[in-house]
């Protein structure tokens, strides 16, 4: 195969395995999107959804006795099982103690007398028990209530639209509906123990407070507030307004009939996924042409439209919800708010009801009333063996426990029989086996059930025998087309046992086979670009790139560079848009841009990304000595994400990964050359280094907050650790080493210079004890301008004092000097007092140490020098503060070390987990002497860090490196030669992390991690003469 036909073969597979991965996003993102909340696996049975679902919203207070005994027919002439009515506290207790129960009686006993359950809404209360009422009095009221009527009444609803202000007092509360609750719930089991609370219908809106709250935020106050207890459902109203039930997005600012995944969704986050959902207020809104009042806030459809939305999303709910229990219409005739009114008012719903002004059934009504007629079936979700829809034949018993096989019950006689009519894809069944010896033969459309075992005869079978006693659930059939099925058993002994516990019913989605298709197509490409990857000469290939890419010479490949830089650029923007310049901060948008080289996102702008991508990797790829040093450079930039594929990555990590792979393709290289340049693939720092991440993934697979532990695991730990196994395995040249050092030492300049534009131009400073400014550049704290420059002004200070031993004032040389003028301005202004008091002060007694006798006196005068200059500081109160131990932030800090410690005595050996310090301090840990800073995410003490996140294998792993760098450091500096003095300045950074450390973070933050691990590597290639 020639050159040409390889490079077609191999643009080919390129293509198709671009076209496969391009198209199982988006055909994954698809799926989910007509999936979510979509019950694919059948769930335990969920109490309060074995009913018959279809209720109707009623006003009957409205009529006299003759229409209410219309109402009424109407109702279950309709199909209805269930009527919501309003039991308003007012008019049932007008004064404290006095009922009037007549009214109401009336409701109750026609509704049982024509087989309609009623769900009562507890609500309006009367002037004397204010608003919002009185607990205890609504408690004494819904008790009366409850014992006047439990004969007839199962369940009762407590408010309606508690999460909105106008049904509150003006402002929905939270706490305080919970705590009508807690009283309101009691009082009603104590005299109707088999009552079940529903929880207030919550209104649909996008509103967080504080006049209004959004049904999931309501929601998770009330359940942090300690409602659960006292509600068994939870009530949602997914009115459609303007779109059908088909419309599927999923969002807190979307209002639709989808807005009930998102109530599940809600329930499951809060460990409430026991709990069923009712849609207490459902339908779509539909006033006539000629419409003479306000128009409706709910959208408008016309009459078929409405029947239509209506039949559908019951069906729906039917067939994806399992969760979903009763289901009440939006409404049957609502109550206008003035009778004297020929044409009711559009704000009391009259654009939902079933039945018109002149009494005639509207197209709605007749819709549902089909809808109900249908022959009734199982559809999704779980069934308990007792369930009406399931038939049995031979005497079987139904109790608590499920289904009791007859006695003496024989596949021979077959006589004991259970039958399931079902709509759906699938059937289980949950049985309960114990130490006896019997058999289920089922049969799912008179044939053998597909999914089980079969006899001699071809008969399949479950058995029943277990010495353990387990209850399973038997997966009985799986995918059967979708339509109606009937599932029977027969079964040859087991009595007495309860065998049957449920039955689930399964209605997975269609799907095209996307999967295999995309997979097919990967395989090709690869297939593809393997056949062509044969033929070609790979030596010459990387050896004819790099030969073109130095012919460019230095303006050429900036010219390169830069266009590249344009193209992303430009794709970017298309995501970013311009608000992602403003929220890089002030002064660092077109730095951030800058770093951002290597990056590419998946755009809109699809090939312009793709591209931009292709070719930042393959410049990458060439120079992956420019790769690590532009990711040590954007390492400080992490609290300023960039959003891809959904979620937000660190600028560091998105240029680390092209970066790793073009430092593997260098070694893959170098070693196949062999020869002396063969780079080795272990370093005795391994070890220690693997045992920190090998604790940490232990310690993150043990965490409570696991998911922030990933994150923490993944940015601060694996990719660090990552980028500093390149930096050693990677056969750089001393140039490309030194230039990693130096970005990041510019990188240290900028964040400097960002920091006193802000200070002196901008005015965007943190203002401390006493009216104080601190400068804080792009972090959020000046703290972390300290943390960072701290690790930065020992290396840029030997770096001027070389060139200045050395005469060579080039233009480096002052560079430089501006340089560590900008960080050690910054650093002063920050006004951090670990940099100040602990960092400088180490840094500067590890450089008199390290340089030699005569340096020492220098050091000494520094440090003189040091401590005058400190002494106005301590007349401020932020410096003051530190004199009195016996408050303020001296106090809090011993607090928090002795919390720490705590927390490590009971967590000794992988501690809570990375990133979880925080939520196991402020729940469990914190002092009470500590109140003022619950929401710590650090001990602020480089070993309490370690052994509370990763126990104490993390901090012995993390002593370990520490005595290999400082063993390294003393055998260089007992050394004269050129790195002498590089190895004394980056010893003193080391100096300032752990000096500085005892009182604040060290390394757990993305950029503090890098620069450790870039310390380590950079004394590892000292040791090895291989930098210049």
């Amino acid at each position: 195969m020639d050159r040409r036909k390889s490079a077609v073969l191999c643009g080919f597979g390129a293509v198709l395995l671009a076209v496969a991965v391009l198209s199982a996003f988006q055909l994954s993102a698809r799926q989910q999107y007509l999936t979510r909340g979509w019950e694919t696996e059948a769930p335990s049975p969920f109490p309060d959804t074995s009913y018959p679902p279809l209720c109707v919203n009623a006003a009957l207070e409205q009529y006299d006795p003759q229409r209410l005994e219309w109402a009424l027919d109407l109702a279950a002439k309709g199909g209805f099982t269930w009527v919501r009515q309003r039991f308003p506290w007012s008019e049932i207790e007008p004064e404290p103690g006095r009922f009037e129960w007549a009214p109401w009686d009336a409701m109750v006993a026609g509704a049982v007398e024509r087989g309609l359950q009623l769900l009562p809404v507890l609500t309006s209360p009367p002037a004397w028990a204010g608003m919002p009422p009185d607990p205890e009095a609504f408690a004494r009221f819904a008790a009366a209530l409850a014992n006047h009527y439990s004969a007839q009444l199962v369940y009762y609803q407590i408010w309606h639209n508690p999460n909105l202000g106008e049904t509150w007092g003006g402002k929905a509360d939270p706490l305080a509906y919970a705590d009508l609750l807690a009283h309101a719930a009691p009082a009603i089991r104590a005299v109707d123990p088999d009552a079940r609370i529903v929880l207030g219908g919550l209104a649909p809106t996008v509103e967080d407070g504080p006049i209004n709250y959004n049904e999931p935020r309501f929601l998770e106050l009330l359940v942090a507030a300690g409602a659960s207890p006292y509600y068994d459902v939870v009530a949602v109203q997914p009115l459609g307004f303007s779109t059908g039930p088909e419309d599927r997005d999923v969002a807190l600012t979307r209002l639709n009939f989808s807005r009930a995944v998102l109530l599940r969704e809600t329930l499951v986050a809060l460990g409430e996924g026991d709990k069923a959902l009712w849609a207490t207020l459902m339908g779509w809104n539909s006033l006539p042409a000629d419409w003479p009042g306000p128009a409706s806030i709910w959208g408008q459809v016309d009459p078929q439209t409405q029947a239509g939305y209506t039949t559908a999303a019951l069906a729906r709910a039917e067939s994806e919800w399992p969760w979903m229990g009763v289901m009440c219409i939006n409404n049957l005739q609502p109550r206008p708010a003035d009778p004297a009114r020929a044409v009711p008012d559009a704000e009391e719903h009259w654009g939902f009801a079933l039945i018109g002004p002149d009494g005639e059934p509207r197209p709605l009504y007749t819709a549902l009333q089909a809808w109900a007629a249908r022959p009734r079936v199982a559809h999704a979700g779980a069934y308990p063996a007792s369930s009406p829809l399931i038939t049995y034949t031979g005497g079987w018993r139904l109790g608590p426990l499920g289904a009791d096989i007859p006695l003496n019950a024989s596949a021979e006689a077959g006589d004991a029989r259970a039958t399931l009519t079902f709509e759906g894809t699938g059937v289980q069944l949950t049985v309960r086996r114990g130490a006896y010896l019997a058999f289920l033969f089922v049969t799912v459309d008179g044939q053998p059930a597909s999914a089980l075992p079969r006899d001699e005869a071809g008969r399949a079978y479950v058995v029943l025998y277990d010495p353990l006693a387990q209850v399973e659930t038997v997966t009985l059939a799986r995918g059967l087309p979708y339509g109606t099925h009937t599932v029977e058993l027969l079964a040859d002994r087991g009595w007495y046992q309860w065998a049957l516990v449920d039955w689930r019913v399964l209605d997975e989605p269609s799907t095209l086979p996307w999967p295999v298709v995309t997979g097919v197509l990967m395989v090709l490409g690869v297939l593809s670009m393997g056949m062509a990857a044969r033929h070609v000469e790979w030596r010459a290939v990387v050896a004819g790139v790099r030969a073109a890419y130095a012919r460019l010479g230095t303006p050429g490949q900036v010219l390169l560079g830069t266009a590249v830089s344009a193209i992303f650029g430009l794709a970017a923007w298309t995501v970013w848009a311009q608000g992602a310049f403003r929220r890089l901060g002030e002064g660092a948008g077109w730095g951030a841009l800058a770093l951002a080289v290597g990056l590419c996102y998946f755009s809109p702008w699809v090939g312009v990304a793709l591209v931009s991508g292709v070719l930042l990797l393959v410049l990458t790829l060439l120079q992956p000595g420019m790769g690590l040093a532009m990711t040590i450079a954007a390492a400080p930039f992490y609290l300023h994400p960039v959003s891809l594929f959904g979620r937000s990555f660190a600028l560091s990590e998105l240029l680390l990964l092209p970066a790793l792979a073009g430092c593997a393709a260098q070694i893959l290289v170098a070693r196949r050359r062999g020869g002396r340049e063969a780079p080795p693939l272990w370093h005795p720092t391994f070890a220690a280094t693997g045992a920190l991440l090998a604790t940490a993934v232990v310690a993150t697979l043990l965490a409570q907050h696991r998911h922030e532990a990933l994150r923490e695991l993944r940015l601060v730990l694996l990719e660090p650790a990552l980028f500093y196994a390149a930096l050693i395995l990677t056969p750089l040249e001393g140039r490309e080493r030194r230039r990693i050092l130096d970005f990041w030492l510019a990188s240290a300049v900028a964040i400097a210079v960002i920091g006193l534009v802000q200070y002196f131009v901008l005015g965007d400073v943190i203002t401390a004890e006493g009216g104080v400014p601190r400068l804080r550049s792009i972090y959020g704290s000046p703290n972390n301008v300290g943390l960072y420059l701290g690790r930065a002004w020992p290396v840029l200070l030997v770096e001027l004092g070389q060139r200045w031993r050395a005469g060579r004032k080039d233009r480096r040389f002052w560079f430089t000097a501006a340089g560590l003028v900008c960080v050690g301005a910054a650093l002063g202004l920050s006004l951090s007092r670990g940099a100040i008091l602990l960092g400088i002060p180490a840094g500067l007694f590890t450089l008199g140490m390290l340089a030699g006798r005569r340096w020492r006196k220098v050091m000494l005068l520094g440090l003189c020098i040091l401590v005058v200059a400190l002494i106005p500081l301590f007349s401020t109160p932020r410096f003051a503060a530190l004199l009195n131990p016996a408050s303020g932030t001296a106090l809090l800090r011993v607090s928090l070390w002795r919390s720490a410690w705590t927390m490590f005595r009971e967590h000794p050996w992988v501690g809570v987990g990375p990133d979880n310090f925080l939520y196991a301090y402020r729940t469990r840990y914190v002092l009470p002497t500590a109140w003022e800073e619950f929401n710590l995410s650090h001990p602020h003490n480089w070993i309490l860090d370690f052994a509370t996140r990763l126990g104490l294998p993390g901090l012995l792993a993390f002593l370990a490196l520490q005595v290999g760098f400082w063993r390294r450091v003393l055998r260089l500096t007992r050394q004269e030669g050129a790195g002498k003095a590089l190895a004394s300045g980056l010893a003193a950074s080391m100096a300032v992390m752990l000096a500085h450390g005892l009182v604040d973070a060290s390394f757990f933050y993305v950029d503090l991690a890098y620069v450790f691990f870039l310390t380590l590597a950079a004394v590892e290639w000292l040791g090895k003469g291989a930098l210049d």
